[in-house]
């Protein structure tokens, strides 16, 4: 299988997998995650997932391989289920470091548990896999402000069969980045400046030389450009490669509100923005004055131009709209879910 293959069944594995939960953000959705069951959504995603494996499985045992290669790669699943299960119960803990750890080709791990449960404790809401709380990759302890959340996250986990696939599990990479890395000051500054740099170039701000392209541009992106003008002050567009001059005055405004962020909404946000290119389209995103299928839009007129111009490429471009769905999706949940009351 080639790596260009392998990487469309992960990516379309991840989207499907995740569609139920992550396509809709109304509170009907948000509501029915809170449920201790995870109802439809776990039951969607588990279909999906079997799936996924089969069709790993039937990739990595092709017709061109022999039933003693076969027999090889189970020998080599199950060895690997078994080592992981042992550090489990050596280290005392359900720790998801261990899941890099023993990470395979495909970008799937052995799953070491067999029970996902969510647990309350003085401090939050705790993921419970085999009677031991999930630790992030650096041993943290994921911790969650709602039982939304806590069981969206354990959804993800209770979705894996006979493998750990990360790539389907958007909330919880979310969440162990807010937890481990977030609070360190070097790091927030590393990815403030990160988004302030790429701030000339945001694709709301440069337009195309095409004036078929530039108008329909103008017409998705100006509502954008007024909202931030109101937000940050002086915002320039420009049909230059390299985007207007930066205004070092809204620049400020703007770390400035970046930095007044928690861990979680800077997650989310710098999720958000890479994911639409678009400093301005994640952070109205989170703001909640775009909804997903807008932000999607606005980040995606010149591809979607393209489509209807020369057709859509299957394989490439639908699996493109499906992961920036989950991409765009995801954060807007996880701040909806970690918002919601407990009795709600």
């Amino acid at each position: 299988m080639t790596s260009m293959v392998a990487s469309s069944i992960r990516r379309a594995a991840r989207a499907t997998r995740t569609a139920l939960a992550l396509a809709q953000c109304d509170g009907a959705c948000v509501r029915s995650l809170a449920r201790a069951d995870g109802g439809e959504i776990a039951r969607a995603r588990a279909q999906s997932a079997r799936m996924m494996n089969q069709s790993m499985r039937r990739a990595s045992t092709s017709s061109s391989s022999s039933p003693a290669d076969a027999d090889e790669y189970s020998r080599s699943l199950a060895a690997r289920a078994a080592y992981a299960r042992s550090q489990a119960n050596t280290r005392g803990e359900a720790s998801s470091e261990r899941v890099g750890a023993t990470m395979r080709a495909d970008g799937t791990a052995p799953k070491f548990y067999d029970v996902v449960n969510v647990e309350r404790s003085s401090d939050g809401w705790h993921v419970i896999l085999d009677g031991r709380r999930l630790r992030t990759p650096n041993r943290g302890t994921y911790v969650f402000a709602s039982k939304a959340l806590a069981v969206a996250v354990g959804d993800e986990w209770n979705a894996q069969e006979e493998s750990i696939a990360p790539f389907t599990m958007p909330l919880t990479g979310l969440s162990a980045t807010a937890l481990d890395h977030m609070h360190d000051a070097e790091t927030r500054h590393l990815h403030i400046e990160t988004l302030i740099k790429h701030f000339a170039t945001d694709v709301v701000r440069v337009r195309s030389i095409d004036e078929a392209l530039a108008a329909k541009q103008a017409e998705v992106h100006d509502p954008i450009i007024k909202w931030a003008r109101k937000e940050f002050g002086a915002v320039d567009v420009s049909d230059s490669i390299f985007g207007p001059a930066q205004n070092e005055k809204t620049s400020d405004v703007i770390r400035k509100r970046l930095h007044g962020m928690c861990p979680w909404e800077l997650t989310c946000a710098f999720a958000l923005c890479a994911s639409t290119k678009s400093l301005l389209i994640g952070l109205m995103t989170l703001r909640g004055e775009l909804t997903v299928d807008e932000a999607i839009a606005a980040a995606r007129v010149e591809e979607e131009m393209q489509i209807a111009e020369w057709g859509l490429v299957e394989g490439g471009h639908d699996l493109d709209q499906l992961d920036i769905r989950v991409r765009v999706t995801a954060p807007v949940m996880l701040m909806k879910f970690r918002a919601m009351k407990d009795d709600a």
